[in-house]
Formats: structure tokens, sequence, C-alpha cells
């Protein structure tokens, strides 16, 4: 039973390294210098001292950005979470299962509303677009 649960770990940390680690590469990032990803360290700046209408639309982008790849995890933990389900469901032989469904059905709800939040902060940018200058 223990080497059981130790192999479902295993494989469950692996699936996980796998998806993380495909995650940049499934998300389009546009190609040329004006459209390359912000760094942490860039997006500080610009949002310190975005004046001009092409500066918070970098910054809207951005978040634009952010909450495609937290929707698109939350897709997957939303999948992973249902297999948990049925997994649990179908025998009392996976036992954690329906614990792995609550987390990863937590966390697919929280990347969400990350991802809400994200378009939020894209919006408001955009509305500063409007009364910023050239």
């Amino acid at each position: 039973m223990l080497n059981h649960l130790t192999n479902t770990r295993t494989l469950r940390l692996a699936v996980f390294a796998v998806a993380m680690a495909m995650l940049p590469a499934m998300v389009a990032v546009p190609t040329g210098a004006k459209d390359k990803q912000l760094s942490q360290k860039e997006l500080k700046n610009l949002i310190a001292n975005a004046e001009t209408k092409a500066e918070h639309e970098r910054i809207a982008q951005y978040f634009d950005a952010e909450a495609a790849k937290y929707e698109a995890e939350a897709k997957e933990h939303a999948e992973l979470a249902q297999s948990y389900r049925k997994a649990g469901s179908a025998s009392a032989k996976y036992p954690g299962s329906m614990q792995s469904f609550s987390h990863c059905d937590s966390l697919s709800k929280s990347l969400l509303k990350a991802a809400e939040d994200a378009r939020q902060l894209a919006a408001e940018h955009r509305e500063m677009e409007k009364e910023a200058k050239n």
C-alpha cells in the first residue's frame, strides 16, 4: 500500500512538472522586440512610470498573457480534478483520490479567479490608455 502511494505521488509530481515545463510553449507570445514578455523589473518600472498609450497597452498585454496562462493551468487542474473524482468514486482502492480532487478543484477555481483579476487589471490599463498622452 505504501509503495502504491509513493508511486502515485511520484507520478503526480512528474505529470505536474511536465505540464509546467510545457506551459510556456503552449501560450502564444508574439515575436518581436516590442511584443516580448516583460520581466518583473520592467513591469514594475512601467507600472510606476507609465504615461503613454503604448506603455499602458504593454502593461495590459502583460496581464492578458498572465490571464491566459492562469486559464490554461485552471483547465488542466479541472481535468485532473475530474480524473481524481472518477478514480475515487470508482473504487476504495485509491483512498487519496478525493483529497487530490479537492486540491485540484480548489486550485482550478483559484487560478480562474487570478485570471479574472489579471483581465481586470488589463482592462484598467486600457482605460488609463484612453486618458494617456501619445
